[in-house]
């Protein structure tokens, strides 16, 4: 099975070989109670790579929406994109739940975010809430985002999990990720004192199951402190930290060279789908930016459902999304440790598959097999 739909994005995979001794997998203690040298040492690294004054280290992304909504909750409103990832949105919900103003804008919509922050209640500065990429893999628009909240000395919270160890500093078309993997504010050219707090899963580029929260030093040193399940769960585990720690190793060594592999698979596949889209596939569509992540839809649910079970009886993994009004769309996941074959392969099963999918007949084909090389 060719899997594209793991999001170890850098191909970064940590096997226990590679991560040493340790005496014991969980001290048992909670955060808030001892923070120790591994915990601290990637905290500062993580801050350090991602542009920011102070970080901090948790289990998941989810102990972070608890913690980090738990404490804004006590000043802010907090306004949240309707598209936002579930796990941030669980943490808001919670926060809801005990009491706490939260409004919704919708997707991306700058204007409607306005009156969203003009609605709010009075006395209490906005917490505006967003992942770090729109629906087609388009990174947030983080300047207008900060000039926004900045007129009514409010903050942002992203979630970028997707942009974590892909984009970094100095965007160019030689490197159109930029350098060095740091994330959204690096990608954006903030301060470390700009009022943003950046949640993000290492779990995808950097292959770690453990989490960071990193931004200015006095908001992530309250949450630290006060973070409920800073005091009500166990630390991260040491096998998930020292991942973490040999993902920024092997980012710092290896991790141009990696992102540039990637990018030339995820051209590949990109410029195949084009062409299926153009020929024995009129009605594919695809993402619109070029992240790893690619969404792949046809016009019906039945036909990408259908393309989505016919790629795994041929032996290629992706995954089914479900979307708005019965929608369905493909994940295909482009990894650094792809080889150009499986791209290929991939792209060829989707033409072979094309006349057996529900409404073919409807839809011109104007493959030939003297085309098909063409594909890849």
């Amino acid at each position: 099975m060719i899997d594209f739909a793991s999001a170890l994005y850098l191909g970064l995979q940590h096997p226990a070989a590679q991560l040493g001794g340790y005496a014991a997998l969980t001290t048992g203690h909670p955060a808030s109670l001892m923070a120790g040298p591994l915990i601290r040492r990637l905290a500062a690294d993580a801050a350090a790579l991602q542009g920011c004054e102070a970080g901090m280290v948790a289990p998941s992304t989810l102990h972070l929406a608890i913690d980090v909504f738990d404490y804004l909750g006590r000043t802010h409103t907090l306004i949240a994109d309707e598209a936002l990832y579930p796990v941030l949105r669980w943490g808001i919900e919670r926060a809801r739940g005990l009491g706490v103003p939260v409004a919704w804008f919708r997707h991306g919509d700058l204007a409607d975010l306005v009156r969203r922050l003009r609605q709010r209640r009075r006395g209490r500065p906005p917490a505006v809430i967003a992942d770090a990429t729109l629906r087609d893999g388009v990174p947030v628009p983080l300047a207008q985002y900060l000039s926004l909240v900045s007129r009514h000395g409010g903050l942002i919270v992203i979630d970028h999990s997707q942009m974590l160890g892909l984009m970094g500093t100095a965007p160019s078309p030689q490197r159109p990720w930029g350098i060095g993997g740091g994330g959204v504010l690096r990608h954006a050219g903030g301060a470390p004192t700009a009022p943003v707090l950046l949640v993000a899963s290492w779990a995808k580029a950097f292959g770690a199951p453990l989490a960071t929260l990193c931004g200015p030093a006095a908001l992530v040193e309250g949450i630290a402190r006060d973070g409920p399940t800073q005091t009500h769960s166990s630390t991260t585990s040491e096998a998930a930290l020292r991942a973490g720690l040999l993902a920024l190793t092997i980012n710092a060594r290896s991790g141009a060279g990696l992102r540039m592999r990637l990018w030339q698979r995820l051209r590949r596949l990109r410029a195949g789908l084009r062409m299926l889209a153009r020929t024995c596939l009129p009605d594919l569509h695809t993402s619109a930016h070029d992240h790893p992540l690619q969404h792949v839809r046809l016009d019906t649910a039945a036909r990408t459902m259908a393309l989505h079970a016919g790629l795994r009886a041929a032996g290629f993994r992706t995954a089914l999304l479900r979307e708005h009004e019965g929608r369905h769309a493909l994940a295909v996941i482009v990894r650094a440790n792809h080889c150009r074959a499986d791209i290929d392969a991939l792209l060829s099963a989707m033409c072979h598959l094309a006349p057996r999918l529900p409404d073919a007949g409807r839809l011109a084909t104007r493959l030939s097999l003297t085309e098909e090389p063409q594909h890849v």
